[in-house]
Order: C-alpha cells, then structure tokens, then sequence
C-alpha cells in the first residue's frame, strides 16, 4: 500500500495483533499495550517504532532478509516484556555482485544498495524519505490547518566474515521526525520533533562441536521534544530514554544459555514552560537504572512429545531511588506431533518487564514516554498461558491453526490525562498515571493457502482485555483502551500472469473504548469539562478495504521494473478514531475525528538490479 511493504502493517493483520485505526502504527498482541512488547534490529531494542499517520514504521522492508515474530514472549531467553517479540534480522549472506532496489512514490521513496566488498566482507545501505507536503499538502490538515510533516530513515549494515565459522556485524540505524503545524485562530505555532539512533556490533561463532557463540554491544536512544508556541509563552514536553548493553548467548542442541547487562538512562515527560505564564513546574529528572539478566533453555525431545523449559533470573536496580528487584521467571512447553500435518503445543511461563511506557496518546504522536520501575511504579509482571494446534490440508495446500490464551497482568499503568494538565501547577505524574492490575482472554483461528496463484489467509480473532485500578476500586473492571472484542481479516494475493499481480486486503473490527464527557461548563474564562465512567463508551466498529496491483514493465536477468497502484481505505469509509471537543464560532461540539482523507489512491515506481 501507497508503495510501501511495512512490517508492522503485516504483523497487524495476523491473528491475535490487534487491528490498529490510522495514526497508530503499535502492536497490540493478545491483548497487552503496545509498550509490552519487545521490537528491535539484530535483537537490539527500538523504542517507539514509528512515524506519524501510523502509515510507516521505522524498518525499510528491504534492508532485511527476514523478520521474526513470537506473539507470547515467555521463554526465558525472550527480553523482559509482557507482549510479543518482534525481530528484524540483520543480513548475514555476502551478495554474489552488486544489486539493489528502489521505489519512488507520491508519499515517499526508499532504497536499497547492497555491495559486496572482496571476498569476506558486504556493505548493506537504505535510505527512505517521506514528502507527503509535495503533493497532498491542500488535504494534510488538521482543524482546516496545514500540518506540515517529513521524517527520513537510514540503515547501514556492514558485515565481515572472519573465517568460516565466524561473521562480524556492524549495524546502525537513524531515523527523524519533524511535524509542525500553524494555527491561526489562536496564533500558535506546534512543533514535534522526534529521533531514533542505534549503533551495534555483533559476533558470531559456531565452535567444532556446532555450539552457536554470539555476542552484542549496542547503544539505542530515542528522544522527542513536543512544542507549542504562544504569543505569550512558550511550552514543552520533552522525554528520552537510551540504552547502553551487552549480550551473550552460548547455543547447542539442546542447551541455550545467556547473559545481558544494560544500562538506562530514562527522562520521563517532562513540562517546561517559559515566558509569561504564572506557572512554576518542578521537571522530572532524569533515572538511573541498571538491568541484570541470565537465563538457561532446555530442550528434551520424547518420542512424539517435546519438553521445553526454562528460568530466568533478573536484576533491576534504580540507582536514583536506590531500589532494586529481583525476578525469578520460569517457562515450560509441551508440543506433541500428532503426525506429521498436525501438532498440539501448550505453554506457561512468567514475564517482568522494568520499564514501563504511557502516554496521553496513541495516535502515532511522540507523547508517549518511558518510566524506570521505582519507589512508586513497580515492575510490570504477568502469567500466561497458551494453547496452539496446527494443521495442514491438501498436501500441505492449506494450514488451519487455532489459538487460546489467558494472562494475568499486575501493576499495570495506564495514562488518564490529557495535554492540558501540564499547565497547572499541581501537575503530577502520580497524578495521571492509574495503577492497578488487569486479565486478558481470547481465542484467534486462522486459515492460510500458502500455494498457487491465489495465496493469502482469513483470520478471526476474540479478545477481552480488562483493567482494574486502584483509583477506581479493584472490585470492578473496565475494558482496557485498546480493546477490540472482535476482529476479521481477509487478506490476499492473485498472480494473474506475468505482468500483472493483484492485492488486497480488507479489515472488520469492534470499535474501542473511550471516557465520553458528562458536562462540558465555563469557569473564570476557562473550559472544563466533567467525564463519565472510565472506558464506558465505544467508537462504532472499524472497517477498511485496500487495493493494490503491480504491473511488470521490464523483466530480464536480475533486472526488474514495474509501478504498484493502490487504493487506501477504498470503500469510503469515515471511521472513527477518537472522540474530541471542538469549539467553532462560540459554539461546542464533541465529535469524532476523522482521517485526513476518505480515500487515498497512490501510484509508484519500483526497480529492481
């Protein structure tokens, strides 16, 4: 769609990842939030792995070979998350000549270039920029106003092969995000900045009796400074989190142990206002915080059964409110192969995750900020479990799989504010954050035809995902803002000849919870307003349809050329994404906002050598 093969757009559209609306470009998996879940490069984490309109993820397709996801992390050499594992594997095969691939489209373009230098080494090189302003500028608005928005990516991965048991990487990734948008009816100016820096190295060795060796350092950051500008002040909300660490993992047959240690350094929103405002904010300081861990996986294969386990141990100190934990998470996994086209698999297992991640807003804004666990927020920690059976059909044609799962999820924390809180002198974190503990239940079944012409797959999925909160009373829950009860997939590819390949997809799913307002009133010049029940009310329920086909030009050797046509959203239909006053010549309204165009047709051209 619109030229662009997203990762995370793919992800989305499996079983059990729930379907997100436009601006959220997050993973929710079985349930849990976004920030649960673990996304990285080279197993290297990525902190808020997006870009606006939640049309691009961070990962130029591209650059990487493969990508690896597991929806339930709970083995023990799996990081310290509540939700899914997703992994862009770095490119480990040297390219017999030179070759890559390009694409240039209305929205954006990207690149990439692979070399091969002399007989050991390779150069991988993506670039990626969007310019949406060029040619959608009239329709890129906001409230009548332009929003003016570009960001651009760059990948770099060197890899070096020492000898034959033995490959060096050498991996980097840059991304930036610039969005600012003038508004005239109150003179202000918004300004969002946001970036992602990863730099790593990695070694790999296989010794003579096959015993996998891999090591990593890394440093990953991300940092966004929001804005806004008055006539008469100026405001900010800024936040970081960087991540220094290192790695090894030791892999035989049977056996697979590790050790990571990582610092952090964690600034969470953070107000600052400067000029003529009579407010006095006190800024969050910046956390401290090291993170220990060590685990050991075993694998015991059992004529048709196969046991795995695991535990794994964690340290977490906060070396600014001189706190620490200690986690104990044991795994366990028992598959049986019924035969050879059907398999059972049950799972358990224990998770912590240290850092947490809340925000006033999921809709692909950098308001979303990490906190170290501490005096006041204590780690995240679940219980899962999880039942699979998988089966393939006429000759391997078709595969049936079905799921279920259930987890128990405690201190968890979730934001209850809005952007306007912040101007108040009584401002606190403590304050908007609610604190409380939650449960997630579903049941997911897919059936995917991998051969022929025609391949794609239908997925059903039922979830509840429920939270309590101290605040409110544990003795009653409330859907958690993400949730999406039902949700139907349909996705597809027909490859009619030669020249022409067709594509689509088409998404159906329950609307999410909101807190709608009771009364909105006027107090000394300032609106207020008064809400109801936590999450007591829905968006109507989500439904979109996109086309696409791509026409070869020119096909010869390695030399490919052609130009992808697609239709976003081609239905029409006006959904809901989240609900917010406006006020218009004196007048109020509370009603839902909609994406910025009710169709979005794109042409592009790609090539590949």
């Amino acid at each position: 769609i619109l030229g662009n093969a997203d990762p995370l757009h793919y992800t989305q559209l499996l079983p059990g990842v729930q379907t997100n609306s436009e601006y959220d470009a997050g993973l929710h998996v079985q349930g849990c939030d976004n920030g649960h879940n673990f996304v990285s490069l080279g197993d290297v984490p990525v902190y808020n792995a997006s870009h606006l309109l939640g049309f691009f993820s961070i990962f130029n397709a591209s650059h990487f070979p493969a990508m690896r996801f597991v929806k339930s992390s709970i083995k023990a050499s799996a990081a310290n998350r509540l939700g899914g594992t997703l992994n862009m594997e770095l490119p480990g095969k040297q390219p017999l000549k030179t070759n890559g691939e390009f694409t240039i489209g209305p929205m954006s373009s990207q690149g990439t270039f692979r070399m091969p230098i002399g007989k050991s080494d390779a150069l991988y090189v993506s670039l990626r920029a969007a310019y949406l302003n060029l040619l959608y500028g009239q329709w890129l608005k906001f409230d009548s106003d332009e929003i003016d928005y570009h960001f651009q990516d760059y990948n770099v991965t060197y890899l070096h092969k020492t000898k034959a048991e033995d490959k060096l990487w050498f991996n980097f990734y840059y991304g930036d995000d610039n969005v600012g948008m003038d508004e005239e009816d109150t003179e202000s100016t918004t300004l969002l900045k946001w970036k992602n820096l990863l730099s790593s190295i990695h070694w790999e060795h296989y010794t003579q009796n096959d015993t996998k060796i891999t090591q990593s350092i890394y440093l990953t950051r991300y940092n966004n400074r929001m804005g806004l500008k008055l006539p008469s002040a100026n405001f900010a909300l800024p936040s970081h989190i960087y991540s220094y660490g290192y790695k090894e993992r030791i892999e035989s047959e049977r056996i697979k142990t590790g050790f990571e240690v990582v610092l952090h350094r964690v600034k969470p929103q953070s107000p600052e206002i400067y000029g003529k405002f009579p407010i006095n904010q006190t800024p969050q300081m910046e956390e401290k915080s090291e993170e220990y861990v060590a685990f050991v996986e075993y694998s015991q294969p059992l004529g048709r059964w196969m046991l795995d386990s695991g535990l794994k141990g964690s340290i977490f100190h906060n070396s600014s409110e001189h706190r620490t934990y200690y986690s104990l998470d044991p795994s366990i996994s028992v598959t049986y192969k019924i035969n050879s086209n059907n398999t059972l698999r049950a799972s358990y297992g224990w998770q912590h995750q240290y850092l947490s991640r809340a925000g006033f807003s999921n809709i692909g804004l950098p308001s979303e900020f990490w906190m170290s666990s501490g005096n006041f927020y204590k780690p995240q920690y679940a219980q899962s479990v999880n039942f699979n059976y998988e089966t393939f059909l006429f000759d391997g044609d078709y595969s049936l799989s079905a799921e279920a799962y259930y987890k128990d999820l405690y201190h968890q924390i979730e934001y209850n504010g809005n952007i306007l809180d912040f101007l108040t002198e009584a401002y606190s974190l403590k304050d908007v954050l609610l604190v409380g503990s939650g449960e997630n239940y579903g049941i997911n079944i897919m059936v995917n035809k991998r051969t022929g012409k025609l391949t794609g797959w239908l997925s059903y999925a039922w979830g509840r995902a429920f939270r309590r909160f101290d605040k409110f009373g544990l003795d009653k829950k409330y859907p958690a803002a993400h949730e999406r009860i039902h949700e139907l997939n349909v996705v597809g590819t027909f490859r009619l000849n030669e020249r022409w390949s067709l594509g689509g997809t088409f998404v159906y799913a329950s609307g999410t919870p909101f807190t709608a307002p009771k009364h909105f009133y006027i107090m000394n010049g300032q609106l207020l307003s008064e809400f109801g029940e936590h999450n007591a009310n829905r968006l109507k329920p989500y439904c979109r349809l996109d086309l696409s086909a791509n026409y070869s030009l020119k096909k010869k050797g390695n030399f490919e050329s052609g130009i992808n046509f697609s239709v976003y959203n081609a239905l029409l239909n006006e959904n809901d994404i989240f609900y917010r006053l406006k006020i218009h010549e004196s007048k109020f309204y509370y009603s839902p906002t909609h994406f910025l165009m009710k169709i979005l047709p794109s042409i592009s051209y790609y090539c590949k050598f």
